[in-house]
């Protein structure tokens, strides 16, 4: 028979692993969603899990909650310890999301509780062997005709598990799970970060707190500028990349200013943005997003401007400033020049200006040793997943 055992294992366990089907050692329940119109139903005290509190590992909480009559009426709990797995909805085209329920939750009809026989495996050597087998169950979802994924219950019964003893499945899944929570001590530090910068950024840009020159005394007061007596602005149309067969292995980032920020990388050699002429503010004229940009790039779209700092003008604290606006985009038009150049925010003198975007950096600068090593834990806990499961 063949040897069935992970390329990383602990040595004080050598048996051979069995295959099984994981169907074979679960029970599978659907959930319902109560009626909405019964308000006897609903605002009780019962967790309701749905799509979108599928946040972290374990279920705990929901915005929205049912009664017990609700429960009754038209959901089914899942008990403390079960796992619940989305079974249906657009996420699914993306990630498998599946967590464990922390305390007995009530949820709805797109999920499936699964309770393990805990003769042969756990709840948490299951949860870490979903992470490590998310591509393969991701190339099981199936389109349901109105935008959503689906996961056909049959083919997840189905699915092929290698199990160890019971023993080492619980050293796996606690050494595991301890990796998770380490990620999620630092994803909650960065949450903090942020919020701190958030906070902090009212407050400044309220004048509520006030920088001091070096000598202690108050600097002068702010004046009233528009964006556009502080910016120049450049189009992309030179640093246009042609090519958009990327590889992280080239040098020059693309950039692009909504949330993706780098598209790829590019290996063309002309047309980059002036190291000489940096940093700038990235700014994309139909929705109005923006990026500080400290490093060499290209751009993919036309419709981005090259935002530069005019004279006496810190152009850190005008993309600070930037984030601060309240602006909504109406229609597909484009912004800058017809209305967003014409956006007024307060500007303090050119040290005051530095001081406050010299803070904000070493804010940014946290956050993104943070980011950082989130990645690596991430990338470390992916090796893990992929040596010491089979």
């Amino acid at each position: 028979m063949e040897t069935v055992q992970p390329k990383l294992r602990f040595p004080d366990f050598k048996d051979n692993w069995d295959n099984r089907k994981l169907g074979q050692f679960t029970q599978w329940a659907s959930g319902g969603t109560p009626p909405k119109d019964n308000v006897n139903y609903w605002n009780g005290d019962i967790a309701w899990i749905s799509a979108s509190s599928m946040r972290g590992l374990e279920y705990t909480n929901s915005e929205l909650k049912i009664t017990l009559e609700g429960l009754q009426k038209g959901s089914k709990l899942a008990k403390k310890g079960d796992l619940l797995l989305l079974v249906r909805g657009s996420m699914l085209f993306n990630k498998i999301p599946i967590g464990i329920a922390g305390i007995d939750v009530s949820f709805n009809q797109d999920l499936k509780s699964i309770s393990v026989d805990n003769q042969v495996s756990n709840s948490k050597y299951i949860l870490q062997w979903f992470f490590h087998s998310e591509p393969k169950v991701l190339n099981m979802v199936t389109g349901t005709g109105i935008g959503a994924g689906k996961l056909d219950l049959s083919d997840l019964k189905d699915l092929n598990i290698n199990l160890p003893s019971l023993k080492e499945q619980t050293r796996i899944a606690n050494f595991l799970s301890s990796v998770d929570e380490k990620l999620n001590l630092l994803k909650e530090k960065k949450a903090l970060l942020e919020d701190y910068k958030k906070g902090i950024m009212q407050k400044i840009f309220n004048q509520e707190i006030r920088f001091k020159d070096d000598n202690g005394n108050d600097f002068e007061e702010w004046e009233e500028k528009s964006l556009g007596e502080c910016l120049n602005f450049e189009q992309p149309t030179k640093y246009l990349v042609d090519s958009t067969d990327y590889n992280d292995s080239f040098k020059t980032p693309v950039l692009t200013a909504g949330k993706t920020f780098i598209l790829g990388y590019t290996d063309e050699v002309n047309g980059i943005f002036k190291k000489e002429e940096l940093p700038v503010i990235i700014f994309d004229d139909f929705t109005t997003a923006t990026q500080f940009v400290n490093f060499p790039f290209k751009a993919k779209s036309s419709a981005m401007k090259i935002l530069k700092a005019k004279e006496n003008i810190c152009i850190k604290f005008i993309y600070e400033s930037m984030q601060n606006l309240k602006f909504e985009v109406g229609g597909h038009g484009r912004h800058w020049i017809s209305i967003y150049s014409n956006l007024f925010i307060d500007l303090p003198t050119l040290k005051e200006q530095t001081k406050i975007a010299n803070f904000f950096s070493a804010i940014d600068e946290k956050i993104a040793l943070v980011s950082n090593q989130i990645q690596d834990t991430q990338e470390y806990k992916k090796g893990l997943l992929q040596q010491m499961f089979v």
